[in-house]
Parts: C-alpha cells; structure tokens; sequence
C-alpha cells in the first residue's frame, strides 16, 4: 500500500482529522477584484481575496487536477508522495516544481511556508495542515467520495485559481469519455462480484469513489458490502465467506498474486479457483480521485470484461 493510501486509511479509520483555521482569509494577488468563497470537502469554507497564483499541492491527485488545468507555473511545491506515484501523463510536467517533502504522517510546515503560497490544496489524513493558519496560508481539503465529488472538486479548483472554463471543459471531457465506456460496458450481460485489495485486506468501502468506478465498470463491489467504513479492513473469513469472481491487488502494496491466493481459505473462493486474481496494471490511475480516473475506469472494465474493446483515450 502506498504512503499516501495508508494515511488517507488510517485517517478515515481512525476519524476526520480536525482542521482548525481553515477558514482563514488569505491574501493573494491576482486580477479578480471579487473575493472568492469556497466550501471544501469537509464543509469548511475558504475566503480568497483573489484567484489563487501561488499553489501547494499535497496528494497526487490533487497535483493532477492542478496540472490538468494548467496551473504548473503557479505550483511552488509539491509532496514526495506526487513524484512517487503520479502516473503519465502528469509525471513529466512535475519537472522543475519544488520538492517539500513527505505529507504523511506529517507535513513540514517550514517548506510549506517558505514556498509561500496562497493557497494549499491537501487532503484529509495529514497531519499538522492547521498550524497553517498561524501564517494566514487557506488551506483546500479535497476528499470526493464520488464520481460525481471528483467533478465537483475538479471544479472547486477551477473557482480557486481562476480555472472556471477549464475546469468546466476538463469535466466535461471526462464525462464524454466515461460515458463512452460505459455504453459499451452495458452490452454485458454478466456482472462479477469484486474484492479490490489495496493492500493487507483493506479495501474500498460504500461512500468511495472507488465504489463508484467498480459499478461503472460493470462489477459489484463486495468491500461495499463488508463494512460501513469508507477504507476498512477486512477479515479472510469476510473476503471467502463474499466469494468474489474477481480479486484485484494493488501492486504498491507489495503484494503479489501468489501471496493473495495462499491466504488462509482464499483457496475456495471462485476468483482463485478460476484464475481471475489480477494485479492493477497501473493503480494509479484506478485509486487517484483526478481526471486519472477516465484511464482507471479502461483498466477496470478490461481486466473485469476483457472481451470488450475499449477504444485508447
């Protein structure tokens, strides 16, 4: 399991992290003379006095979303976490974008302070983003649980930096294409049952946007169905007792498909009986709630339906 997914886990195992200040007002250059009021995902609202020009972004995902809008010349700095598992294309363009260190467990607040931003863009799971508020430095938390709350905070975004038409068209690219595939996932008639293991038996919950993109591709998630938890973990007894066709690993994890099947009990369940244990080619498209998604949404439905033939995006 990547660093990043295991302090988003214990962050949502163990309970939101309290973000105290994020309500502070910022000042910011830049041309809009209109003050800018934003509610992020934990309904904590954000004043800017103006679009945001210099930007911290911490997760990959949210690095992604910036990039995606073209906002590179305005990111002073980002996570190692970024560097680590951005995918294509994104990757290249973090060339020449400051390095201020690892998120998890905590952020240093120094780099984040010299970097001065007017804006940070984070997610929850992170320690240490409320002494921020000390310097005046609004901070944006990002946690969609949804298909539909990645548009929105793709657009959440937009409004921040000034971004609004791109964020509107960078929406509604996605969308066309996901609707692409999902029209070609509907000619399917059978629907598998699903364990996703992001590593040591944790899994996507019910209310996750990885929940979301396994129905869109055509599968019922069982994880959904084990716990009220957004990311539990979960038990053997549960993943054999739901008896999925198909178990799908997270490779970041370090886990390979050999140690899957030789969990104890694993060998009953239909999916290592009928060889469909699969390793995510590239996770980080499936667990990256960004436009990364519309690819991680391909990967899914052709391991989960390889005899569909999705068209390259």
């Amino acid at each position: 399991m990547s660093k990043a997914w295991l302090g988003i886990i214990t962050s949502l195992t163990m309970g939101t992290c309290l973000l105290a200040g994020c309500g502070t007002t910022a000042s910011v250059a830049s041309s809009s003379p209109t003050p800018i009021h934003i509610t992020d995902d934990l309904h904590h609202t954000i004043t800017l006095k103006k679009a945001a020009t210099r930007i911290v972004t911490l997760e990959p995902s949210n690095a992604e979303i910036a990039l995606d809008l073209g906002l590179k010349s305005r990111m002073v700095g980002t996570d190692q976490a970024t560097f680590e598992y951005t995918p294509s294309p994104w990757h290249h363009q973090l060339h020449g974008i400051p390095n201020i260190g690892p998120s998890y467990p905590g952020i240093s607040v120094e780099k984040i302070v010299a970097a001065k931003p007017n804006l940070v863009i984070a997610t929850t799971g992170i320690k240490g983003l409320g002494a921020l508020a000390r310097f005046h430095i609004p901070v944006l938390v990002l946690q969609p649980t949804s298909i539909r709350g990645i548009y929105h905070d793709i657009l959440l975004v937009g409004r921040a930096t000034g971004k609004t038409a791109q964020a509107r068209a960078t929406v509604a690219h996605m969308k066309q294409q996901i609707a692409a595939i999902e029209q070609k996932v509907r000619r399917v008639n059978t629907r598998p049952t699903v364990f996703y293991d992001l590593g040591g038996l944790y899994t996507a919950g019910p209310h996750t946007f990885l929940n979301s993109l396994i129905d869109m591709a055509g599968a019922t998630n069982v994880g959904a169905q084990m716990s009220t938890q957004s990311y539990p973990q979960v038990t053997a007894e549960q993943v054999v007792k739901a008896n999925p066709d198909d178990i799908l690993i997270d490779p970041e994890s370090g886990t390979t498909v050999s140690t899957e099947e030789s969990i104890s009990g694993f060998s009953a369940i239909t999916a290592v009986k009928t060889g469909h244990v699969y390793l995510v080619p590239n996770s980080s498209y499936v667990n990256e709630p960004s436009p990364a998604l519309v690819m991680g949404l391909k990967e899914l439905v052709t391991l989960l339906h390889p005899q569909l033939k999705l068209a390259a995006q």
